[in-house]
């Protein structure tokens, strides 16, 4: 169909919203999507794809980041995700006050997940959120709705996988 060319024409620009197959949402929360809505931007070195699934309870609804690398810079989402995950606190202390830096200081409370992508973090703020790095790009799932953390993360998870298979 027409959108897979269009998908095709955008070449390495993956849209968050061809990420997540409404089954494996199903599957997830128990309910069919009403609307996806995409958001993509370029943050420095990286380009942003977001795509809100809404679900009817509007607090399951589920929201996908994907960063890549943008430009010539490679590296420059792996980079990121360095940055967020594995610093030391002298680091941390000298970027305090920058754009990223409240996302920084979500992930400098976030717990290892086995088994997801190269390497997983979850971070739970108002909202669970499941970050997965697969080589150098990297997802971040954020779950509402009302269940335990254990719950959202499991469904986290499952999307994840069903994610990464579409990540080519």
């Amino acid at each position: 169909g027409f959108a897979l060319i269009a998908a095709g024409m955008k070449g390495a620009q993956a849209d968050a919203c061809t990420l997540l197959s409404s089954d494996a949402i199903r599957q997830a929360t128990g309910e069919r999507v009403t609307n996806t809505k995409a958001v993509s931007q370029a943050v420095g070195k990286v380009r942003q794809s977001q795509c809100f699934y809404s679900l009817p309870t509007f607090t399951n609804s589920i929201s996908v980041t994907l960063t890549s690398p943008a430009g010539l810079s490679r590296d420059a989402a792996r980079e990121m995700w360095e940055r967020w995950f594995h610093r030391g606190e002298d680091d941390k202390e000298k970027d305090r006050g920058k754009p990223e830096a409240e996302e920084e200081e979500a992930a400098a409370k976030a717990a290892p997940v086995a088994g997801v992508g190269d390497e997983a973090f979850w971070v739970h703020s108002f909202v669970g959120n499941l970050y997965v790095r697969k080589g150098n790009r990297f997802l971040r799932i954020s779950l509402g709705g009302k269940m335990t953390d254990e719950e959202r993360q499991t469904r986290a998870k499952a999307l994840a996988a069903d994610a990464l298979r579409r990540l080519r």
